[in-house]
Order: C-alpha cells, then sequence, then structure tokens
C-alpha cells in the first residue's frame, strides 16, 4: 500500500500523466449557505451510517459521496464545504489509514515482504495489462485508469485520486466493483477449495480391514 500511495503518483508525474492540481473551487462560508451545508451533512451522514450498518463496501464514505453527488447533480444545493474542511478530512483520512500499520511488530512485516512484493508484483501486472487495453479501446485519461486499476483499498485510491485532481467517482466506481466482485466470488471459491482438500484427505487415509464377525 505505501508503494503504491508514494510510487504511482510519483511515476504518473514522472510520465507527464498528472500536473499540480489546480486550485480546488470553494465558497466562503456565510449564513446565506448554512441552511444547504447543514442539509449536506445531515444527509450524508444519513446515507453514510446506513450504508455502514448495511455492510456496504466503504460504507462511510461511498454513502457521503453518493449522497453529496445526487443533492449537487440535482440542483438542490450549491453549496461547496470550506477549504478548511476539505483539507482536515484529507489529513483525516491519512490519519486513519496509516493507523493501520498499529501494533504491527516488525518481525512480521519482514517475513513476509518477499511474498507481499511477488503478489504486488503479479496484481500490479494484471491490472497494467487490463489498464493498458482499456485506455486503448476507449481513449480514457490514462492516469484515472491507472489509479482505478491499482490494487489498493478504496479509502487509499480514492485519496489519491481526490490530491490528483482526478475523478472520485470514475475511481470508487471502479474500487466497488472490484470489493463486490471479491466479495461475492471468494467464498465460493474457498468453499470450493475446502470440499476439494476434504476429498483429498480422505483418499490419502489408509484403509483400515474390518475385523471379522464375532456372535
Amino acid at each position: 500500500m505505501v508503494v503504491i500511495a508514494v510510487g504511482l503518483p510519483a511515476g504518473l508525474s514522472a510520465l507527464g500523466l498528472v500536473g499540480h492540481a489546480p486550485p480546488r473551487v470553494t465558497t466562503a462560508l456565510s449564513i446565506a449557505v448554512l441552511d444547504e451545508l447543514a442539509i449536506l451533512v445531515a444527509v450524508s451522514s444519513v446515507v453514510a451510517v446506513a450504508a455502514y450498518r448495511f455492510r456496504f463496501p466503504g460504507g462511510l464514505l461511498f454513502g457521503a459521496m453518493m449522497s453529496s453527488a445526487i443533492l449537487h447533480g440535482s440542483g438542490m444545493i450549491q453549496a461547496i464545504m470550506p477549504w478548511w474542511v476539505a483539507n482536515a478530512a484529507m489529513v483525516a483520512m491519512g490519519a486513519i489509514t496509516g493507523s493501520r500499520f498499529a501494533n504491527t511488530p516488525l518481525r512480521l512485516l519482514l517475513n513476509f515482504i518477499t511474498a507481499a512484493f511477488g503478489s504486488f508484483a503479479m496484481a500490479v501486472t494484471i491490472a497494467a495489462l487490463f489498464a493498458a487495453v482499456l485506455i486503448k479501446v476507449l481513449s480514457l485519461r490514462a492516469a484515472e485508469v491507472m489509479i482505478a486499476f491499482a490494487p489498493g483499498s478504496v479509502d487509499a485510491m480514492m485519496l489519491l485520486a481526490l490530491a490528483l485532481n482526478l475523478d472520485p467517482v470514475y475511481v470508487g466506481a471502479h474500487h466497488l466493483t472490484r470489493i463486490f466482485f471479491v466479495s461475492l466470488t471468494m467464498p465460493l471459491v474457498a468453499r470450493r477449495t475446502a470440499r476439494s482438500l476434504k476429498v483429498k484427505s480422505e483418499k490419502a487415509k489408509p484403509l483400515t480391514k474390518r475385523p471379522p464377525f464375532q456372535d
């Protein structure tokens, strides 16, 4: 995750696929927009908590994002969060993402570093192949496609999309689809694997002779 979060933006910048993010459009906090901001915060909070309770992948993040997109896209509200709120939220997201490394023994990280880099290289190769085909066929923006196909967590990739001024909806939709696909297929794969291992273990057991029947 650290390699993706640090290396991917640096690589995209080195290739000239992303530049400096332009200043975000913000509005000054005034009494005139307090009612719209209150509606935005209330609706986003309710939808985010509901999505989280229903165990929706990334519910707190996507619930708030979808409700805000609907409110702004439909023209019901026009208010935008002040810059200091947006910056504080990005700092909080970064801190939460980094806190996942808490209480992780260094020896444990070193023991699995080879397997981690091996699986990382395989995942990056597969994702890069699919992303390259998609960019070639549909002529999409390369930076957005690479972030959308990057094998990272939803919150970290959303944070990268926001930091690089990419479309968070496009990136989030891809990672949400990936989570749904994995969530639906992994139980089936695990059940089939467990059943196959059980059959193999039963075949490997030595046959025991039954004792003769006695009156």
